[in-house]
């Protein structure tokens, strides 16, 4: 035999024994991997009833290890939640620990169960199985015997009368269409009723919180809170937003000089207290033409707003 004979058979024996030992080293892995514990926490549940199933594997210490998360299909029961505890290791050996919450809304005589985990490995992530563990149906309603007898009875038995919705509806109906002719004829004279009744109450306010002001001592403050609500009122009523304004602007918008001079004389006892003698004048003829605010809006005139003179 030639050397290059013989040293053919030699590498094919290494290889040959090469494979034995790596093969039995793997089997004897496998042998190792134990199934995960996977058990119910009750031995029977009912329609929708929560209970807890627990999923625990040991391991060496250096594996990666995945418990099913919620994307895994847990059929023929539901997941609700889950709950991870932290991995306890003695000796090398590592132990996780999952505890899955489930109910069912399928009925059966026996449900089983029994999830994976999966092991990282050389040859990529290897699932192992836990047991099947069964639980039974608890069912609420007592089925009957074939023997059970019916008996027959024929008391009489007051049945309550029903509401005649049909005559309702036609009821409503009625009352619609005499409304909708209601509010087409009068609408117009209920909302101006309305409109009036309002600006009404609206003055009433303005003149008993106005008049409350004017009782009091003529101080920088009161003056100013005082031309403030007058300015609110006059806004609400003639639709011109003066409180923004200057002393200027606001005459020329309500088209009088002479409330420009008026509101002017209160500008100088607000931002230089001059003047505070003339002020309660001034504020007892502003609520003069608050009444003239009050009437433009209650005539409900489509002109503009123009104030009177005191002299008129």
């Amino acid at each position: 035999m030639s050397s290059i004979e013989l040293m053919n058979n030699r590498y094919r024996n290494l290889f040959l024994v090469a494979f034995l030992i790596f093969s039995s080293a793997t089997f004897a892995q496998e042998e190792k991997q134990t199934p995960p514990y996977g058990r119910f926490n009750t031995d029977s549940i009912m329609l929708g009833q929560e209970i807890n199933y627990t999923l625990r594997y040991e391991h060496a210490n250096n594996q990666e290890v995945l418990f099913p998360d919620s994307t895994y299909n847990f059929t023929p029961f539901e997941l609700l939640r889950k709950e991870y505890f932290p991995t306890r290791t003695e000796s090398n050996v590592s132990v996780d620990c999952v505890v899955y919450t489930l109910s069912t809304y399928e009925i059966d005589s026996v449900y089983e169960l029994g999830l994976p985990i999966w092991v990282e490995s050389l040859d990529g992530t290897d699932s192992i199985f836990a047991n099947l563990d069964g639980i039974f149906f608890k069912d609420m309603i007592p089925v009957l015997p074939d023997s059970a007898q019916l008996y027959a009875n024929v008391d009489y038995l007051d049945v309550e009368q029903e509401f005649n919705y049909p005559y309702l509806l036609i009821f409503l109906g009625i009352v619609v269409v005499i409304f909708l002719i209601v509010l087409i004829g009068f609408g117009g004279k209920i909302r101006e009723y309305f409109r009036r009744k309002s600006l009404e109450k609206k003055y009433i306010s303005f003149v008993k919180n106005y008049s409350d002001h004017l009782k009091e001592d003529m101080t920088v403050v009161n003056v100013e809170e005082s031309t403030v609500i007058w300015k609110a009122f006059i806004a609400s009523v003639t639709s011109i937003q003066i409180q923004a304004m200057t002393s200027k602007e606001a005459g020329r918008a309500l088209n009088s000089t002479e409330l420009e001079a008026r509101l002017k004389v209160l500008d100088r006892v607000i931002y230089a207290g001059q003047g505070i003698d003339e002020a309660k004048q001034v504020l007892e003829d502003l609520k003069e033409w608050a009444k003239q605010g009050q009437d433009f809006a209650l005539s409900n005139s489509k002109e503009s707003f123009e104030f009177k003179s005191s002299k008129d």
